[in-house]
């Protein structure tokens, strides 16, 4: 039991901990998110699908053509990152992915408001860890419980016999 105690305990110091570098990031960064996964591969070949980005964060209309940058769009649950193509002449900015023919919809107005930063390092393939959690452990979290108590009934029963 006490193996248990401390497996929990090293879990629980490891969450704060990531929590706690990614707010230190945060401030260091100056943006609400300093780190984000790549889940598509739109900006091929600047970056693939499972990459980590760090970003930089800026004051809104401070990011120019060529920048690519991290925002979000309101209805869309996962923030997008794409290249700057153009500036508006409202100070609103036109996206596009590298790896795409044409702009979305949404690409041809972006709220500066909207922009978490710019992408300024790139850690490769490191981002599946979020990836694997986000679309396929959370998902089945209700299979995954029902196999992990398979499991342990199996493991203790053996135990007890």
């Amino acid at each position: 039991m006490n193996d248990t105690k401390e497996t929990i305990l090293y879990m629980l110091i490891g969450v704060i901990l990531a929590w706690g570098i990614n707010q230190g990031l945060a401030v260091a960064l100056t943006t609400d998110m300093p780190v984000v996964a790549v889940e598509s591969n739109s900006m091929v070949p600047i970056f693939h699908q499972g990459d980590i980005l760090v970003l930089q964060g800026g004051e809104p209309n401070s990011f120019k053509v060529d920048d690519i940058i991290v925002y979000s769009v309101p209805g869309r649950p996962v923030p997008v990152v794409h290249r700057i193509i153009k500036i508006n002449p409202d100070g609103s900015y036109q996206t596009k992915g590298d790896a795409n023919s044409g702009q979305l919809e949404f690409e041809k107005y972006i709220d500066p408001d909207n922009v978490h930063g710019r992408v300024v390092l790139i850690i490769p393939q490191l981002g599946w860890v979020k990836i694997g959690m986000t679309q396929y452990v959370l998902p089945n979290v209700g299979y995954l419980l029902i196999a992990v108590g398979a499991v342990a009934l199996i493991y203790f029963g053996r135990r007890l016999v």
